[in-house]
């Protein structure tokens, strides 16, 4: 397996920035409902942009769909008042543990919570922390005062 880009290199930044760009919508294979769209923003904004590829995104679109889906079943047992129904709740049991296994699943397969994917929790965090501020506009090499890089001069 080849060894991952640091994003904190210079190739590294510009993978990411170029990464930035790109759409994240949905496959157009898959078609989301009206309800999905707040959960798969959600899902998506879990990862950098840069760290999503083609396949990942129809994990994601099922995922935003068992979580609309877990969502609605839940509504089932809750009145206009707030209140539960808990006769209603005791019907929709079954299908809430169904879908929130199958989120749970889907979760692991993007490994949104997986450390055998993306190594330790503190790594993963750091190098995305380093692409967002990227995908941002913060070029993490301005603050080197080493003058080894070139910089524009300001013409005043």
């Amino acid at each position: 397996m080849a060894r991952r880009q640091r994003v904190d290199s210079a190739a590294g930044a510009v993978a990411v920035m170029a990464a930035a760009a790109r759409d994240l919508s949905p496959p157009s294979h898959l078609k989301l409902r009206r309800g999905d769209k707040p959960f798969w923003d959600a899902v998506i904004s879990e990862r950098a942009k840069s760290e999503w590829t083609d396949a990942d995104l129809a994990v994601a679109a099922n995922l935003a769909r068992a979580m609309a889906d877990a969502e609605k079943v839940a509504a089932f047992s809750v009145d206009r008042g707030g209140n539960v129904k808990v006769s209603t709740m005791m019907l929709t049991i079954e299908a809430s543990d169904k879908l929130a296994r199958r989120i749970v699943t889907l979760r692991r397969a993007l490994g949104l919570d997986n450390r055998a994917k993306n190594g330790e929790q503190r790594d993963v965090n750091k190098r995305r922390e380093q692409a967002k501020e990227i995908e941002a506009g913060h070029n993490p090499m301005a603050s080197d005062d080493d003058d080894l890089l070139a910089r524009p001069s300001s013409l005043n």
